[in-house]
């Protein structure tokens, strides 16, 4: 059985420094058992967290890999992007290539054509990662 604990912080800075600490934390553990590491990421207001706190850490990010958990058939110009969101507010703040970034192709034909495409990009991505 597994041990949880919870943290309460006073404010969104206090929140975003106990996040960096702890996913620096996690990352670098994970990374002494695996070559590359796959995190998934949310939009809304985990954007503004993680854009206050990620470019401060010290990760080795070319080992990093990031999806989208909620992205939506729409153009990464859209609002609405959750992959233009993270570009625009923090991806550029941080030493990143394509090659750590898995997004959908929004110019496919159907939503359906797109998911399977992603689909496919994911597969590739986590069953690759120990190699």
């Amino acid at each position: 059985m597994s041990s949880s604990n919870i943290h309460i912080a006073d404010d969104n800075n206090s929140l975003a420094e106990m996040l960096g600490y702890r996913l620096e934390e996690l990352i670098l553990l994970k990374l002494n058992k695996k070559k590359i590491i796959t995190i998934g990421l949310s939009g809304g207001s985990l954007i503004d967290l993680l854009q206050s706190i990620l470019p401060r850490l010290q990760l080795p990010w070319a080992r990093l890999r990031f999806f989208f958990v909620d992205e939506r058939f729409v153009p990464f110009t859209s609002d609405d992007s959750t992959y233009g969101n993270y570009q625009a507010k923090l991806f550029r703040q941080l030493p990143l290539t394509e090659k750590n970034i898995i997004k959908i192709d929004p110019t496919l034909t159907t939503v359906e054509e797109c998911a399977k495409d992603y689909q496919n990009k994911l597969q590739e991505v986590f069953n690759n990662e120990d190699k």
